[in-house]
């Protein structure tokens, strides 16, 4: 599932929840898998930012959400900055 509607300018998709500018992916991860703890992320397996598929998402730290964009090489500057400091 994609989102169809209106996105930000990063890809994700835009939804207005309760007069406020909301990320589609937390919605649908809200609505069909539960409650975001406060401070997490919803993260992609997919690696699609305009995605509101429920089994694609799942819940992550920011580390977590680095590692996973490390891992997927969505991210160059960490990488560099990670062999800079000697990991």
């Amino acid at each position: 599932m994609v989102w169809t509607g209106t996105r930000f300018a990063s890809g994700y998709g835009r939804i207005t929840q309760n007069g406020k500018r909301a990320r589609a992916h937390r919605v649908a991860f809200e609505l069909f898998v539960g409650p975001i703890p406060s401070g997490m992320h919803v993260l992609h397996r997919c690696d699609n930012p305009p995605c509101v598929n429920p089994s694609h998402l799942f819940i992550g730290t920011h580390l977590d959400n680095m590692r996973d964009m490390e891992a997927k090489g969505r991210a160059k500057w960490i990488q560099e900055n990670l062999r800079r400091v000697g990991r």
